[in-house]
């Protein structure tokens, strides 16, 4: 290209307010043939807006004039293949996918999405063309991440004779476009799945392992060991061989009061985490040993530490929010509702409910009650406006909480 013909392309986009349009394969295009685009008639029409982008270079005038006239355009089910993408195909091409009779039936129109354009028509109709859409069974892996792959992988993995079996029916989501035909052989075929205890983790969460980290975590010895087969969920292949392993190995699982913790929602958590938690020096402390349950895998190994490690567990008073429930409330959020129960000489009475609202709610509801002259403890219990969410305050009290703490700031700045 003359640099006379750069400068000109560039005038233009700025004149057009199209200077996003500007890439390396713009500056191979002569002017006349970028005029030619920028000035289809096309462009007006806010369904092909979105294909005006720096992709376009890629295709001709004659081209994009072409694919932007067919009659297609004008049913509803194709205007999801409008997007850029499609200048990665040809005239021709397109012309093809859009015209198979194949996308007249229901089944296959949520094939219909851009990514298409990953495939050709070839491909396209022979996968469409495929006898086992006609069972029921395939018919959940009609999604368009299909386009992933070809159609002799798609024609070899539906063939597969172990689809039969009712216990690998439930691998048949569209999750399994992200494997291959070899990968998903091997991983059904494994011997380890006649065993009952084993088939919990036939779910299409499979498919973001690969086979030989799915042998591997199947073969692991642990899986004898009675205590350790709960864990056995599809939960767990969000983790990896290695960290199962690490995991499993731990020896603290030898102490009877960690033994609570193996659930599923381990797999939460990695090996390092679950090694320092559980070797936490406060476990030794009864006190601390209602913690111990499978909710522990929602918080992390230090924001457990720092929770056991407030001052407040060494006050009996407070030794009754000492609940698994406590992991979910901020160390803030403990430390300013013991401050306002202190204040206001409630501490004695106080539930993790109350932890679980804010200073400014706690105070605002405080002044409520007094302002309305209701005692703050009744019956030897916390009045229980303090317990409720806010939808179930205003449902069953009338009490707009937001508006309460809206007060409360005013009242604050008086103070103030």
């Amino acid at each position: 290209m003359y640099p006379e013909e750069r400068i000109l392309i560039d005038k233009e986009l700025k004149k057009r307010n199209l200077e996003h349009l500007k890439c390396d394969y713009l500056y191979l295009c002569s002017y006349n043939a970028v005029i030619d685009i920028l000035d289809l008639p096309y462009w007006n029409d806010p369904k092909f807006q979105g294909l005006l982008t720096s992709t376009i270079w890629k295709s001709n005038a004659e081209e994009v004039q072409i694919i932007l006239s067919l009659k297609e355009w004008e049913d509803p089910k194709f205007q999801g293949l409008l997007t850029s993408n499609i200048w990665s195909s040809n005239a021709e091409e397109v012309q093809t996918i859009l015209s198979l009779k194949e996308w007249e039936d229901p089944k296959f129109q949520g094939l219909l999405t851009s990514t298409i354009w990953n495939s050709n028509a070839k491909e396209i109709q022979n996968i469409l063309s495929l006898k086992e859409w006609e069972d029921p069974k395939f018919q959940s892996l009609l999604t368009s991440n299909i386009w992933k792959s070809n159609a002799e992988e798609v024609q070899t993995i539906l063939s597969l004779k172990e689809w039969e079996d009712p216990k690998f029916q439930g691998l048949l989501t569209s999750n399994i476009w992200n494997s291959n035909v070899q990968e998903i052989q091997t991983i059904l075929s494994l011997k380890k799945w006649e065993d009952p205890k084993f088939q919990g983790l036939l779910t299409s969460s499979i498919w973001t392992s690969n086979a030989k980290e799915i042998q591997t975590i199947l073969s692991l010895k642990e899986w004898e060991d009675l205590k350790f087969q709960s864990l056995l969920t599809s939960t767990i292949w969000t983790s990896n061989a290695k960290e199962i392993q690490t995991i499993l190995s731990l020896k603290e699982w030898e102490d009877p009061k960690f033994q609570r913790l193996l659930t599923s929602s381990i797999w939460h958590s990695n090996a390092e985490e679950v090694q320092t938690i559980l070797s936490l020096k406060e476990w030794e402390d009864p006190k601390f040993q209602g913690l111990l349950t499978s909710s522990i895998w929602t918080s992390n190994a230090k924001n457990i530490q720092i929770k056991l490690s407030l001052p407040y567990w060494n006050d009996k008073k407070y030794i009754k929010l000492l609940t698994p429930s406590i992991f979910a409330i901020t160390q803030k959020r403990i430390a300013d509702a013991i401050e306002v129960a202190e204040s206001f000489s409630i501490e004695e009475w106080i539930t993790t409910s109350f932890l679980r609202k804010s200073k400014i709610q706690l105070l605002a509801l405080i002044h409520y009650l007094q302002d309305n002259q209701i005692p703050l403890i009744m019956n030897e219990k916390l009045h229980p406006i303090f317990t409720l969410a806010p939808s179930v305050l205003k449902k069953k009290y009338h009490i707009d909480l937001k508006l309460l703490v809206e007060q409360e700031k005013i009242r604050e700045v008086k103070l103030c």
